[in-house]
C-alpha cells in the first residue's frame, strides 16, 4: 500500500466514524423525541382518566347537595361537570385509539358512566317532584353508590395500564439514551485511534524521506569517483525520491482540502442540529452533539499541525542573513496578548545575525515562548533568553520558571504526538516541540533540555555562526521590550 493510500485510509476511517457518530446523534435525537411524545401521551391519558373520575365525584357531590338542600346552584355545577365528563371521555377515546386493551376498557366504562348519570338525573327529578323524603330514599337505596364503585374500579384498571406503559416507555427511553452514549463515546475513541495511527505513519514516512535525502547526498558527493554503471542506480534513487516528494505534496493537498472540508461540514451541520432542535433536546443529546463537534474540531487541529510538521523540510524558504533580535521582537509583538494576560517578563541577551529561514526561526522562538507561558506555575512567567559561542555554533538557551520537565522525559517530548499532560490540563496536539526539532535540524543544529536548578525548564538549541565580520557587533548589549515585559 502506498503512503498516500495509507494516509487516506487512516483519515478516511476516522472521518467515516465521525460521520457515523453524527448520524447516530441525529437518530438518537429523533428517537428521543418519539420517546418523549409517548411519555407525554401516557401522562395526558392518566390526567384525562383522573379528570373523568373527578367529574363523576363532582356530579355525585352536586346530586346529593341538591337532594339535601334543594338549591338550584347545585344543578349549575352538576350540569358543567356533566358536560366535562363527556368531553373527557371523547378525548380519551381519541388518545387510546391505537391501544386495543384500553379501547376495550373504555367500551366497558362508558355504559357504566351513562348508567350513573341516568341514576343521578332520576334522583334529582324525584327530589324536584316529590321533595326531600323521596330524594333521600332514592339515595339510601344505594344504586348510585354501587354504580360509582364499578366506575372507580374500571378507571383504576385503566390507570394501572397507563402506569405500566409509562414505566415501560421510560425504561426504553433510558436504554436508548445509554446505547447512543456508548456508541458515540466508542466512535470518538476509534476516530482518535485511527488519527494517531495515521500520524505515526506520517512520522515514519517523513523519517524515511529524510534518510533517503541523506543517502542521495552521500551518493552525489562520491559520484565523480564511481564508475559509469553506478550512474543509473543514482538516477533510479533520484526518481524514487521524486515520487516520494510527489506523494507528500499530494498528501498535503488532500489533508488541507479533501479532509478538512468534510470535517468542517460535519461540525457545521452538527451545530446546526443543536441550534435548530436545541429546545427539543435533553442534556444527553446535547452532550452527544458536543462530543461530535469536539471530535471534528480536534481532528482539524491535528491535521493542520501535521501539515505544518510535514512542510518544515519541504516548503521552507531559502536561508538568508537574519537579524535574530529584530525577529524576536516581532515574535514578542505577536504574543503581546498572551504576555499581558499572564503577566510574563521576557528578557534576552543581544542576539547575533545568523544564516536562517526567518519564518521558521521565528516559529521556533514562538513555540518555545508559548510553551513557557502556557506551562507556567503559580508565579507569573519569567523567561530569559541567553546566548554563548560554542566553537562554530551559537548556543541559545530559553529558560523559564514554569512547572518543569523531568529529565526522564527529555528525549520523548521532541517526538510527534508525545504529551506529558492530558488535553484537559493543557491544550495542544503534542506536535509543537517536534516541529521545533525539525526546524533546528534543518538549520544543522540540535535541540535539547538542560536541568534547571530551582525549577523551571531550559531549552537549548544550536545554530551555525555566520562568519561575516561586517554584520557582527551591530546589536546593543541588552534589550527588553518594555510594552511586553511586566
Amino acid at each position: 500500500m502506498t503512503f498516500k493510500n495509507k494516509v487516506i485510509a487512516g483519515f478516511g476511517s476516522a472521518l467515516t466514524i465521525l460521520i457515523l457518530v453524527g448520524v447516530l446523534s441525529y437518530r438518537s435525537m429523533v428517537q428521543s423525541d418519539k420517546d418523549r411524545d409517548w411519555l407525554t401521551h401516557s401522562l395526558i391519558v392518566i390526567a384525562k382518566l383522573d379528570s373523568v373520575l373527578n367529574n363523576m365525584l363532582e356530579i355525585e357531590s352536586d346530586e346529593r347537595g341538591y337532594i339535601l338542600a334543594g338549591e338550584a346552584a347545585y344543578l349549575g355545577t352538576y350540569s358543567m361537570a356533566h358536560d366535562r365528563v363527556h368531553q373527557n371521555l371523547k378525548d380519551i377515546r381519541d388518545l387510546i385509539g391505537d391501544n386495543p386493551t384500553q379501547t376495550r376498557a373504555l367500551d366497558r366504562v362508558e355504559p357504566m358512566i351513562s348508567d350513573r348519570l341516568e341514576i343521578a338525573r332520576e334522583q334529582i327529578e324525584l327530589r324536584t317532584l316529590w321533595g326531600l323524603a323521596a330524594g333521600a330514599e332514592s339515595v339510601r337505596a344505594g344504586t348510585g353508590k354501587r354504580s360509582m364503585d364499578q366506575i372507580r374500579g374500571q378507571l383504576a384498571e385503566m390507570m394501572q395500564e397507563e402506569d405500566r406503559l409509562l414505566k415501560l416507555r421510560t425504561e426504553e427511553a433510558a436504554k436508548s439514551s445509554r446505547n447512543a452514549r456508548t456508541a458515540i463515546v466508542t466512535g470518538e475513541v476509534l476516530a482518535v485511534s485511527f488519527l494517531c495511527i495515521a500520524g505515526i505513519v506520517v512520522g515514519q514516512e517523513m523519517g524515511q524521506r529524510r534518510r533517503a535525502e541523506e543517502e542521495v547526498h552521500k551518493l552525489n558527493v562520491d559520484l565523480e569517483q564511481r564508475v559509469a554503471d553506478r550512474t543509473a542506480e543514482l538516477n533510479e534513487r533520484a526518481k524514487d525520491l521524486e515520487r516520494s516528494n510527489s506523494e507528500l505534496q499530494m498528501f498535503a493537498y488532500v489533508a488541507s482540502h479533501d479532509l478538512q472540508e468534510p470535517l468542517r461540514m460535519v461540525a457545521s451541520f452538527t451545530q446546526l442540529l443543536a441550534k435548530r432542535y436545541g429546545d427539543k433536546l435533553d442534556d444527553d443529546a446535547r452532550d452527544f452533539i458536543n462530543f461530535a463537534v469536539d471530535g471534528a474540531t480536534r481532528m482539524q487541529t491535528l491535521i493542520s499541525d501535521l501539515l505544518e510538521y510535514s512542510r518544515v523540510g519541504t516548503q521552507g524558504k531559502p536561508f538568508a542573513p537574519t537579524d535574530a533580535n529584530a525577529l524576536l521582537q516581532k515574535v514578542l509583538e505577536s504574543l503581546r496578548f498572551a504576555i499581558e494576560e499572564s503577566g510574563a517578563v521576557i528578557s534576552s541577551d543581544p542576539l547575533p545575525m545568523v544564516m536562517a529561514d526567518p519564518r521558521q526561526l521565528g516559529q521556533l522562538f514562538q513555540n518555545l515562548l508559548t510553551n513557557a507561558i502556557k506551562f507556567r506555575g503559580a508565579d507569573p512567567p519569567h523567561v530569559r533568553i541567553s546566548i554563548e559561542r560554542n566553537g562554530s555554533d551559537w548556543k541559545i538557551s530559553v529558560r523559564d520558571n514554569g512547572i518543569g520537565i523531568s529529565q526522564e522525559h527529555a528525549d520523548r517530548i521532541f517526538v510527534i504526538f508525545q504529551r506529558l499532560h492530558t488535553k484537559t490540563e493543557y491544550p495542544g496536539t503534542g506536535i509543537g516541540l517536534a516541529i521545533c526539532k525539525k526546524i533546528v535540524e534543518r538549520h544543522s543544529g540540535r535541540i535539547w533540555i538542560e536541568p534547571s536548578p530551582g525549577g523551571g525548564t531550559t531549552f537549548c538549541f544550536t545554530i551555525p555562526v555566520l562568519e561575516d565580520r561586517k554584520i557582527q557587533g551591530r546589536i546593543p548589549n541588552e534589550f527588553r521590550v518594555p510594552a511586553l515585559a511586566h
